[in-house]
């Protein structure tokens, strides 16, 4: 048996510190655009610099990430984040808090299982929902025989 602990700071299926994740999310949220958040978020002089078409890439699996958990907790927890918008500014003032990511943590404990990534423990292959079982069609008949 494996069992693994993850400290309430860190992401869960996502490299890094879930403040890390939220700033980036609320870096865009306040940005004119995703590409000058991008720019200001993974800055192209830095000595590990990645392309702007690739940092876009990045923040937008994390807005995408973080503003689909958001919105879950308000489902889950309608009488405290009633009125409240699936976005990481709108958690903070209700909050009153900059940490929100690690403060869900804590208030969502006993549905950590059932929450996605980067705040909860559900996996890529539960996340999925099968349709339909994929059975491999028969051949059917064989050809008919030649006459020669």
């Amino acid at each position: 048996m494996t069992i693994a602990l993850l400290p309430d700071f860190y992401a869960s299926r996502l490299p890094g510190l879930l403040t890390e994740i939220e700033d980036a999310v609320a870096l865009v949220e306040s940005a004119e655009s995703v590409e000058a958040a991008a720019e200001q978020a993974r800055p192209a002089d830095e000595p590990q610099a990645i392309t702007l078409t690739s940092a876009i890439r990045w923040v937008r699996r994390r807005v995408r990430a973080v503003h689909r958990l958001l919105a879950t907790v308000i489902g889950l927890l309608p009488e405290r984040f009633e009125g409240c918008a699936p976005r990481v500014t709108s958690f903070r003032a209700r909050l009153g808090i900059t940490n929100v990511l690690v403060a869900l943590r804590e208030i969502c404990a006993a549905s950590l299982h059932v929450l996605a990534p980067p705040l909860g423990l559900l996996g890529p292959a539960a996340a999925r929902i099968p349709t339909f079982r994929r059975h491999q069609q028969s051949s059917g008949p064989g050809p008919p025989p030649t006459t020669s």
